[in-house]
């Protein structure tokens, strides 16, 4: 399966903690993703460790896909020291992995979501146009999941 590379960096001027803390709220993420359900035995970013599993059902009526995901690694910031997780997608319509690390700084934070992605059925001469929406599509929520209380 082709896979496609994209990069968010955002600056929000919240603690460390707290921008971890929204990021990693999944039931936020039901709320800001059109058409998508998250769903798992750990919801927020308190819960989540090493090998939680969730899924981020996407779905118009009864067509849709799971996007299956699993933490490999987690650890989460402090006021004085950036956090870190791992995330792999393994579902049958899109795979790939996702690093997050949020640093503290002295304005906020700073937040870098890495993720490379592939999609069945897409070819690679198009991982530039699905590097290009899917950052766009991320950052979109990344800002509207900090921007939650």
């Amino acid at each position: 399966m082709a896979m496609a590379d994209f990069e968010v960096h955002l600056a929000p001027p919240l603690s460390a903690p707290e921008a971890w803390r929204r990021i990693l709220d999944l039931t936020a993420h039901t709320a800001v993703i059109p058409l998508t359900t998250v769903t798992g035995d750990a919801m927020t970013a308190a819960d989540l460790v090493d090998g939680s599993r969730f899924v981020a059902r996407t779905a118009v009526g009864p067509i849709g896909f799971d996007d299956v995901m699993v933490v490999d690694s987690i650890v989460a910031p402090t006021t004085t020291s950036a956090g870190h997780a791992r995330i792999r997608k393994e579902g049958k319509v899109v795979r790939g992995s996702i690093d997050l690390v949020v640093t503290p700084t002295a304005a906020g934070s700073s937040v870098r979501w890495t993720q490379q992605i592939g999609v069945r059925g897409v070819p690679a001469i198009l991982d530039p146009l699905v590097s290009r929406v899917a950052g766009a599509a991320y950052g979109s929520t990344l800002r509207r999941l900090l921007a939650r209380p």
